[in-house]
């Protein structure tokens, strides 16, 4: 798991061929004028879902989802949010791996919650369970989240 400031985010660009495509995503585009939906960075090995919803998750009560395929880019546009993480180890697996969604959930009693904000990221490996929509607040969240091809 990676948690940085977003301008800092460059310096993790050699971790994956296409992180450099998303550096340069997050750094040329006006990510409050995105509307929901998809937008493409590499193509299918990278590419963004912007969403707006109001957290209502409880930490650890819910789901924490995994990925083989594609490594998660969490990050906030507009408002706050906060993710839960665990790891493997704690975790108990409730619902097997679906190769065509590329996730699997898994249930955990020991977990760490992050502060997401306007100005950080989280970036969630396959080993980095993760529960997203954790509630702060009764505010609208836009958030974008970065789908990357593990290669």
């Amino acid at each position: 798991m990676i948690v940085t400031e977003r301008n800092n985010f460059r310096r993790y660009q050699n971790l994956n061929p296409y992180f450099p495509q998303v550096c340069d995503f997050l750094e040329s585009t006006d990510l409050l004028s995105l509307a929901e939906g998809r937008y493409e960075i590499a193509g299918n090995n990278a590419y963004a879902n912007v969403m707006t919803y109001i957290s209502d998750g409880i930490a650890g009560s819910g789901k924490f989802e995994t990925h083989d395929n594609y490594l998660d880019i969490h990050l906030v546009i507009q408002g706050k949010d906060k993710i839960a993480v665990a790891v493997p180890r704690k975790a108990k697996l409730i619902q097997e791996y679906d190769k065509n969604a590329d996730i699997a959930f898994y249930q955990s009693e020991e977990f760490q919650v992050i502060d997401l904000n306007e100005f950080n990221l989280l970036v969630a490996f396959k080993e980095d369970f993760h529960q997203p929509k954790i509630r702060v607040n009764d505010e609208l969240v836009k958030k974008m989240v970065i789908k990357v091809k593990v290669e």
